[in-house]
């Protein structure tokens, strides 16, 4: 008895050191679940020892997703704040309408006033890639082997822009995946907030999980940068 109690004190030290509080929020809710696992008797001692070591060489080598994550709404939304001076409120409002029908080929949206500020939703998507893990008969001598390739999945996003002159504040919601399991051949659909925790995930599933995510993050950040840029643009556009 005294022995497994030693064992399972070692096992909650080494992840609540690999789990220090130096990433996120949302990181404690990845020890809570594992926890949470452990103490359901989903995994034994020496499984859940094997997870913390994986989960820590993860994070050693590509860390933590740094996303906006609510622990209590358990959501994911991106906001982010385009400063265009100088530029009427009407100009950004038809820029956006423009870019997203060039980019999405669809105008199909809501837009009210109230005031000196408008409001525009519009449904987008974009193509992403991640490493997918998968089993292959390699020969009798070695059986089976892992090996990764890069899988694409869309993301579909809604976009609501509140505009007022001179600034825009965009924020991305109801972020959701759909790609092809290179396995079973089927297609799979998961919300962004479905990621988390991310070690509730099977094992052979996290590296791919954490790379979605942050491929998430960085094609949002580009996405809205390249509309800032064709919003300021708007001269060159139209006085030829």
């Amino acid at each position: 008895m005294k022995a497994m109690k030693k064992h399972c004190s070692i096992a909650i030290l080494l992840f609540i050191t690999i789990v220090s509080p130096g990433f996120s929020q949302s990181i404690e809710l990845e020890y809570k679940a594992m926890m949470n696992r452990y103490m359901a008797k989903e995994f034994t001692q020496l499984e859940f020892k094997d997870l913390s070591f994986v989960w820590r060489d993860l994070m050693d080598s590509i860390g933590y997703p740094d996303v906006p994550y609510d622990s209590v709404t358990k959501k994911v939304e991106y906001e982010f704040i385009s400063a265009l001076d100088g530029i009427s409120r009407d100009i950004i409002v038809n820029r956006v309408s423009e870019w997203a029908a060039v980019s999405f080929g669809s105008t199909d949206g809501l837009l009210t006033n109230q005031g000196s500020t408008s409001r525009l939703i519009l449904n987008g998507s974009l193509e992403l890639l991640f490493p997918d893990i998968f089993m292959v008969w390699k020969n009798s001598w070695r059986g089976y082997v892992e090996k990764e390739q890069l899988n694409s999945s869309y993301c579909f996003f809604t976009m609501v822009f509140t505009i007022k002159d001179g600034k825009m504040k965009s924020r991305i919601v109801n972020i959701s995946y759909e790609y092809t399991d290179p396995i079973g051949d089927r297609t799979v659909s998961r919300t962004l907030n479905s990621c988390f925790p991310i070690s509730k995930n099977e094992q052979d599933e996290w590296k791919a999980t954490i790379t979605l995510v942050n491929e998430t993050r960085e094609s949002l950040e580009a996405m809205i940068a390249l509309l800032g840029d064709y919003i300021q643009a708007y001269e060159s556009d139209y006085n030829w």
